[in-house]
């Protein structure tokens, strides 16, 4: 974890140049319902306000985390039947149809 000039550990961040790419990816997805939050490494996608999942960025536009919103726990879970990683309009895609979204 990076630090910052006075020594305390950094919060990593996500690039422009990947919020970018991940904007895209959900966008080519197709519904309007999707929106992102950003915190820290995370983003968590919601659909029509409901949460449906976590990408983590892990440095490459084409490779991030991913971690399902389980309603039974009220938590992410990265431990499921799903890839732990993969490209963002595959995960959210997998995660949509998880939850008969499209």
């Amino acid at each position: 974890m990076e630090k910052d000039q006075k020594g305390s550990k950094k919060t990593p961040t996500i690039p422009p140049e990947a919020l970018d790419h991940l904007g895209r990816e959900i966008d080519s997805l197709g519904d309007p319902e999707l929106a992102v939050e950003r915190s820290g490494r995370y983003c968590y996608v919601r659909h029509g306000g409901s949460p449906l999942c976590r990408l983590g960025y892990r440095g490459a536009l084409e490779s991030w985390d991913f971690a399902i919103y389980k309603y039974s726990t009220q938590s992410y879970a990265t431990q499921e039947m799903f890839p732990s990683r993969g490209t963002v309009a595959d995960l959210v895609g997998m995660a949509m149809n998880a939850y008969n979204l499209r």
